[in-house]
């Protein structure tokens, strides 16, 4: 893992909008924001940002991977 920038990605979630039956006009208009923060890995997957949550630092193994699709990214902040 070359880049070690820590970084906090804003993104918009898919989420559930169901909780039983209601009308179409009941239904959320606002976003599911999440924040998220972790080890940039750049370029790891077409079309996403890419983070993770730990970094072995003997063998630079990485855990937690999470990857965001681009359309959904809202902001990316270098800590």
């Amino acid at each position: 893992m070359v880049n070690r920038s820590k970084v906090l990605v804003v993104w918009h979630d898919a989420h559930s909008g169901d909780d039983g039956w209601h009308t179409a006009g009941d239904i959320d208009s606002e976003p599911c924001v999440v924040e998220s923060v972790g080890w940039l890995l750049p370029d790891a997957k077409a079309g996403h940002v890419v983070i993770v949550q730990s970094v072995l630092t003997h063998d630079e193994s990485i855990d937690g991977v999470l990857c965001v699709p681009v359309g959904m990214v809202v902001s990316v902040q270098i800590l």
